[in-house]
């Protein structure tokens, strides 16, 4: 025992010498890091998050103090238990390094090493004994843990031993050894010794394993830790049990019952005391918060006092003076809006009147030229320079017909569609075929439809090529027949115009592309005009056609 404690102090001292060789931190790093482990301790984590940041946000940080407060986040993580979140942060530190001209491997082993045990605590052991491999190859012989590699030999050793590779695992167990006997820290050992009694017990080499927890036992007497007693202690008696030593296991059970029971009532001290100074804080907190706040009341109540009678008196003055402001601006506002109203007005009405008489004129002129033509007409007895210029009558009263109903309706600048195509069809039917009413009419057109000048004219145009063409050729005079207009809306400002008759019908030969007949061709252009086609439909009697057009915007 006197020479175990005597080889203490020794490792004791070599290990100060090592942490003094391999020590590149700043003592603000320093406090930081031993305040920081105080509260992890006692399992205050928010405040040592909290004690972190407000260090992160001081101003002339060096980088190495820079990156040790994002390193300290990420060791923060990990001893709450949240080892992705800690992984993450430590990846988000590599950047930090970029800045640190000395020692900069140092600081990334030891990145390395704390993902290293994160991953472990994660049970990705594969992983965890890459990045401890990467730790130990980036600073072989430095390293700013306080137990060197220890750590990340015994994963690597861990690791090996979960792929049964027994031999590897005793390497590297012992190369922790050597790690912590280098810094000084005796008594971490027993936990390397349990790891090598693991490894001998799963090569059914029992005795080797039982001089190993032996040692175990007796460093952990010598550092007086019940943890790693109470395991040495429970792998021996498993050992005892497999060789039937049954008195010896016994023998044991009241040493790891008051073990157990030391723990326990250790670990409730300490919750208690975590508990109790927790406690007294937060009163301390309350009752400081609540006389500042009682300080604040008093004071805020006195001021609002004085700011409610001042406020008062300055906002009834402001009240009244804002009052007779808008009721000045809202009289001058609704005099210069009524102005205006007023004016607008007159200028519609004369607006209306004007395109009223315009469309009035237009049509008048428009029933002059077809009256030239008519007298025209009577002094030539060619019967086709006649039937010319009567073909020219009825295209410049389709045409009159438009600005008369614009005229004569409310709306000036769009004509119901229904009524003007129903009174240029039963117009047409009166000028060819007389008053003897053997041609019918039916018009399926929505009242809805509405379309402008550039749209109404030359659909107007081209029902007039069609209608006449089918009152002269198609129902032979004195015959009975029917002419029918429909129209179908299929998509917003897209027409399909249906229209014919169920006289003689077209010639089979008939194709719109080669026809040489004004009429025709004007019936091409026009619905070319309106972005559309037409299309004959030779399959039952008469003459039909099928027009797509599009409103002229």
């Amino acid at each position: 025992m006197v020479v175990q404690r005597f080889l203490l102090v020794v490792f004791f001292i070599l290990g100060c010498f090592y942490k003094a060789s391999t020590h590149p931190l700043t003592p603000k790093v320093d406090t930081l890091i031993q305040k920081i482990t105080k509260l992890t301790y006692n399992h205050r984590f928010l405040a040592a998050q909290k004690l972190v940041l407000e260090y992160l946000e001081e101003e002339n940080l060096s980088p190495v103090e820079k990156f040790y407060g994002h390193f300290l986040r990420a060791d923060i993580n990990k001893a709450a238990g949240r080892a992705t979140k800690a992984i993450s942060l430590l990846v988000d530190c590599k950047k930090y390094l970029a800045p640190i001209k000395e020692d900069q491997i140092i600081f990334e082993a030891l990145l390395y090493a704390n993902m290293s045990e994160c991953y472990f605590n994660q049970h990705q052991y594969q992983k965890a004994k890459e990045y401890a491999l990467l730790s130990i190859q980036y600073s072989p012989n430095k390293n700013l843990r306080q137990n060197g590699h220890a750590i990340n030999h015994l994963i690597i050793g861990y690791s090996y031993f979960k792929e049964k590779n027994y031999s590897a695992a005793l390497k590297t167990y012992h190369e922790a050894i050597k790690q912590y006997q280098l810094v000084g820290d005796w008594c971490e050992l027993p936990l390397c010794y349990n790891k090598i009694a693991a490894v001998y017990w799963n090569q059914q080499r029992y005795r080797l394993a039982e001089k190993a927890l032996e040692k175990s036992l007796s460093i952990s007497d010598s550092c007086n830790i019940d943890q790693y007693r109470l395991l040495s202690n429970s792998t021996l008696f498993e050992y005892y049990k497999y060789k039937k030593d049954y008195k010896s296991a016994l023998d044991l059970t009241g040493k790891i019952n008051a073990l157990k029971t030391s723990i326990y009532a250790e670990r409730q001290s300490h919750a208690l005391h975590r508990l109790e100074t927790n406690y007294e804080i937060e009163l301390a907190q309350k009752e400081n918060q609540n006389l500042k706040i009682n300080a604040k009341i008093e004071a805020a109540n006195n001021h609002f006092q004085r700011m409610i009678f001042i406020g008062s008196i300055l906002g009834l003055l402001c009240l009244l003076t804002l009052g007779a402001f808008m009721l000045l601006l809202r009289k001058k506002k609704n005099t210069l809006l009524r102005k205006q109203l007023q004016k607008i007005e007159i200028q519609n009405k004369e607006r209306e009147a004007l395109l009223k008489e315009i469309h009035h004129r237009v049509k008048n002129n428009l029933q002059v030229i077809t009256s030239l033509l008519h007298l025209q007409t009577n002094q030539n007895n060619d019967p086709k320079v006649q039937n010319l210029f009567k073909q020219s009558q009825y295209r410049i009263n389709a045409m009159a017909m438009v600005h008369e109903m614009l005229y004569q309706s409310g709306n000036l600048s769009k004509v119901p569609l229904k009524a003007y195509l129903e009174e240029l069809t039963n117009s047409l039917i009166r000028s060819i075929k007389g008053e003897q009413q053997t041609v019918s009419t039916q018009v399926e057109i929505p009242e809805n439809i509405y379309l402008g000048l550039d749209t109404a004219i030359p659909l107007g145009l081209l029902t007039n090529e069609i209608i006449t063409n089918a009152l002269l050729h198609g129902i032979p005079k004195g015959k009975k027949g029917q002419i029918y207009l429909r129209i179908q809306e299929k998509e917003a400002g897209t027409f399909h115009f249906y229209i014919g008759d169920n006289g003689m019908g077209c010639p089979e030969s008939l194709t719109l592309n080669k026809v040489q007949t004004l009429g025709l061709k004007l019936v091409q252009k026009l619905a070319r005009q309106l972005s559309g086609s037409v299309h004959t439909d030779h399959s039952k009697k008469g003459c039909h056609y099928k027009i797509t057009f599009k409103k002229v915007l």
